[in-house]
């Protein structure tokens, strides 16, 4: 059939030149060589002279005369590729997530507006002329449409974006039928840790196209988002714990940025900071106190301020944050506390935890040669023995305080047990004052934070302890904070750190550091001596270190007491000092059954893995026990899920749900151990969790065009940004897929080549009758 001027030359821009004859194009090439060297010939002499530029011209023109006739004797045609109309199919699959409500299109269009606008008036008619179309919506779920009035809301997007999920899903639904193509409409933005590329190859190997088209700007002009906030999910009444926030932004360097947070429609927390320049993430710290005894959910809000208030940003969503702190009342920390006699620092550390019913002192005070008393116990059978000397009464303790006592008030079964507690338990040990140099080479020497050196191999002006009044280790001095000890929350007994530094300043003088060596390399020195040094470091006053499991500190002075008689009735020094530090000792202890969760918040749909450790009496692993995961979701709804034994770890359980309501969820998970002594029989541990709106469309929302390129690239697609919808179109409609079928041009009885001859033999006839040539 012969071809019309418009398909002639759309055949040549998308299609294949063959000749019907099979001869090859090279060939042809070299035979057209030919019939241009044999017209050079031919004018090599003629009837009348001619110029270099006229015989030029006539050779030309000749040659392609001739040219052309030998194209159209050997039969030319164009063999393309071209969809059937109708007869396969192209998925259309749009971004439905929450980042596509972002508007920073032009006009203050949203991303989803622009979007469908698009695929409205660019891409859906020619689509539909060649295809049954299919439309698919996607954020973490894929789902199909009845067309584009179907898509959701802006307003209630997805909180998710799984583009290699959705690929999958299409190519599940659509794999078994005739695919031509598909079109992925989105921004890119995919979180879901599923490799989209992945996805993107099975359609390669199908043979099926798939075209990209990117809705957004790569670069968000002015925005700042809350990328994280990590903090204590539980602490105990009456403590100072520390939020740690982490901050994006973009469009903001060097302007202030205000971080509140609230609890309910109270402002609990403030902090103003100075944006730094560049994309990168700036790390902050707010400092809050717990008011009431229940879980709490706190709201941070992130709010760059200007001249003229609140400055306005492209995407506000990502402002607000809630995090939640567990406060709920919780059983006491049982604290052995082991006096060698009734000095002053033993009976103001009583006080302090007066009245604290989150600790429990159990003391043993030497009052006499072979005399103790015992108070704060139990049972009358408790520390009847002494300190104790089986692993099940001392691993009932989470705590040991050791003051003033002597190496020798122990067995050497003794000190092992007590390293065993440490290390094995998780339990925390406290020195208080003085260290008996029996201790050396004891495991009681490995587990604390201070070297032990026998006093005559200290500095003679170290020597003596500060049972003398005039010696240097007996004189009165203010102790300095050091670097950790300014930001440790052990220490803060302001909430503001310059309030709290001044705090420190402004106590009374301690009298008397006991010296015994200086702090091992793992050890943290929170507080130390204003002058006094040994080894060219200054002494410490309080230092901690971890201890396998557990924790150790050491306080070289036995005089934190003058804090308390020395400052008014109302203030609370001493009492919050040591209450924070025995607390910060006994939680590290692991109960029977402990819980662990895979992150540390979730956000609406996310899936909550829950990991329980469980181990019997002597604190081994037990494998023998069942466990019921039990939750209540924020509805009120409760329901129960078996725990599973994880076969490669002792004593690990395991459970998980989908979070799908936003809330808090309180957990319960009850232990039934198998019958045998020592097992954690009808042991039970709670725990709650929030699960927040999702900040991860609106993080680092940027358009990901590197992402839809190469899925575009790796399939035999094409990709445009929303503006160039229209290429899209056409570079869809040009580019074959694996249901294409082959269709076949004739150019050599083309109109075009007829006329082209007629005009080419015309123009050198006139031409050779101006120049008098036959």
């Amino acid at each position: 059939m012969p071809a019309s001027q418009t398909s002639f030359f759309e055949a040549l821009a998308a299609g294949t030149l063959r000749f019907a004859y099979g001869m090859p194009l090279w060939a042809f090439a070299l035979i057209a060589l030919g019939l241009v060297a044999l017209t050079w010939v031919g004018y090599l002499n003629t009837s009348r002279p001619l110029s270099g530029g006229w015989r030029a011209c006539f050779i030309g023109l000749r040659s392609a005369v001739l040219i052309l006739v030998l194209f159209c004797l050997l039969r030319p045609v164009v063999v393309d590729l071209e969809t059937v109309p109708q007869e396969t199919f192209f998925a259309v699959v749009i971004d439905e997530s929450e980042s596509m409500s972002i508007a920073d299109m032009p006009s203050a269009r949203t991303r989803a507006a622009a979007a469908r606008e698009a695929v409205a008036d660019a891409l859906l008619a020619p689509l539909a002329a060649d295809y049954q179309v299919r439309y698919f919506g996607f954020g973490g779920q894929t789902r199909r449409l009845a067309g584009l009035d179907d898509l959701e809301p802006e307003t209630s997007g997805a909180s998710s974006t799984s583009i290699g999920g959705a690929l999958d899903a299409v190519n599940d639904q659509l794999g078994g039928l005739p695919l031509g193509g598909v079109l992925l409409v989105s921004d890119g933005s995919d979180n879901s840790g599923i490799d989209a590329e992945i996805a993107a190859r099975r359609f390669e190997a199908s043979g099926v196209p798939v075209f990209t088209l990117g809705v957004g700007q790569e670069v968000l002009p002015r925005d700042v988002g809350i990328d994280a906030v990590t903090s204590s999910q539980t602490v105990l009444e009456g403590s100072v714990f520390t939020a740690q926030v982490r901050v994006q932004q973009q469009g903001f360097a060097g302007q202030t940025l205000r971080l509140s947070v609230r609890d309910g429609e109270r402002e609990v927390a403030t902090r103003e900071v100075i944006l730094d320049a560049g994309d990168i993430a700036q790390r902050f710290e707010l400092e809050l106190e717990p008011e009431r005894e229940e879980a709490i959910v706190y709201e941070l809000t992130a709010q760059v301020i200007g001249d003229s208030g609140v400055v306005s940003e492209t995407v506000e969503q990502n402002n607000r944050y809630q995090f939640l702190v567990d406060n709920t009342p919780k059983p006491a920390l049982d604290i052995l506390f082991i006096e060698g006699h009734p000095r002053n620092e033993y009976k103001f550390i009583q006080r302090a935890i007066r009245g604290d019913e989150s600790l429990r002192l159990a003391t043993y005070l030497r009052t006499g040669p072979e005399k103790f008393y015992r108070q704060g116990i139990e049972s009358p059978t408790e520390l009847s023995g002494g300190f104790p000397d089986s692993r099940d009464e001392l691993f009932d303790y989470e705590a040991v305080i050791l003051g003033d006592i002597e190496q020798e008030f122990f067995s050497s079964e003794q000190l092992q047990l007590l390293d065993d507690f440490v290390a094995e338990r998780g339990g925390g040990l406290l020195l208080s004052g003085r260290v008996d140099e029996g201790f050396i080479g004891t495991p009681l020497a490995d587990i604390a934070p201070l070297s032990l050196v026998a006093e005559a191999f200290l500095p003679a002006p170290l020597q003596g302890g500060i049972r003398r009044g005039d010696h240097p280790t007996g004189a009165l001095y203010s102790p300095s904070l050091t670097a950790a000890g300014r930001v440790s929350p052990l220490l803060r007994l302001m909430s503001e750190e310059r309030a709290n530094q001044a705090l420190w300043s402004n106590l009374p003088q301690l009298q008397g550091v006991y010296v015994t060596g200086r702090a091992k390399p793992g050890a943290t020195v929170l507080l130390e001596h204003p002058t006094l040094t040994y080894q060219n470091q200054p002494l410490p006053i309080i230092a901690s270190q971890r201890y396998g499991s557990g924790r150790s500190m050491s306080i070289a002075t036995a005089s934190t007491w003058r804090w308390q008689m020395m400052l008014p009735a109302e203030d609370q020094s001493q009492e919050r000092l040591w209450r924070q530090l025995l607390r910060w000792l006994a939680v590290s202890a692991a109960d029977r059954v402990t819980l662990n969760f895979d992150r540390e918040f979730y956000h609406v749909g996310d899936t909550v893995r829950v990991e329980a450790t469980v181990v019997d009496a002597a604190y081994a692993p037990d494998n023998e026990a069942t466990l019921w995961l039990q939750r209540e979701n924020p509805l009120g709804a409760v329901s129960d899920t078996p725990m599973q034994w994880q076969l490669e770890d002792e004593g690990v359980y395991r459970a998980e749900f989908v979070a799908s309501e936003e809330g808090i969820h309180s957990l319960l998970v009850d232990v039934a151990s198998a019958a045998g002594e020592g097992r954690a029989e009808n042991a039970e541990q709670r725990a709650a969790i929030v699960v927040t709106p999702s900040l991860r469309e609106f993080n680092q929302s940027g358009l990901d065009a590197g992402l839809l390129e190469r899925l575009a690239a790796a399939t035999g697609g094409s990709y445009r940004p929303v503006a160039l919808a229209d290429e899209l179109a056409a570079a869809i409609r040009a580019t074959p897929n694996a249901y294409s079928e082959e269709v076949v041009t004739d150019l050599w009885d083309s109109p075009l080549l007829l006329g082209l001859l007629i005009l080419l033999l015309c123009v050198d006839w006139a031409l050779r009758r101006s120049k008098g040539l036959s």
